[in-house]
């Protein structure tokens, strides 16, 4: 279980820092910083139950994508995402940029950081271009699929297929 202050680096350099954990709210909500680097691009997901995603704050402009369209989340503007809507979002500042994400309810998605950066961290992917993953990827977002699940039908299929081979792939030496 994260607790708060705890930092979970991956390999796209993008940092994620539990500032309120799930477990001070009894799941009502998670709150944690994403520091994203130029360039980053998280994967789209969806959200598949009644809850809230808002991103807040960001220490310089954010691209955020809530369904089709890209658009420019400014310094102390606030956005949430509905239910069931594809989404992701983007720095193309050039800078690092800051954002506060809250998550209500917290369904587990401390969890799924967490399992998303022990697993990149057990199998040695030290780069966001290793080809292995979007096998993990798949394999750790199928896991949590009451909290993100993969946004356009056409994707769950070779998801399913990659997240088969990465259970397959042997286990990394402790």
């Amino acid at each position: 279980m994260a607790t708060a202050g705890q930092r979970f680096t991956m390999p796209d350099g993008s940092v994620y820092i539990v500032r309120h954990p799930a477990a001070e709210s009894d799941g009502a909500f998670v709150e944690m910083e994403f520091v994203l680097p130029p360039g980053c691009v998280p994967a789209a997901a969806a959200r598949p139950s009644p809850s809230g995603r808002g991103l807040r704050g960001p220490a310089g402009p954010l691209r955020r994508r809530p369904g089709r369209q890209w658009s420019t989340l400014a310094p102390g503007e606030s956005a949430s995402v509905p239910v069931g809507v594809l989404h992701t979002f983007r720095n193309r500042s050039g800078e690092t940029v800051h954002v506060r994400n809250r998550h209500t309810p917290a369904m587990r998605f401390e969890e799924f950081i967490e399992r998303t950066c022990r697993t990149l961290q057990a199998v040695g992917v030290k780069r966001k271009r290793d080809p292995r993953v979007p096998l993990y990827l798949s394999m750790v977002m199928l896991d949590f699929d009451e909290t993100l699940y993969p946004g356009r039908a056409r994707e769950r299929l070779p998801m399913k297929a990659l997240a088969s081979i990465a259970r397959r792939l042997p286990a990394p030496a402790s």
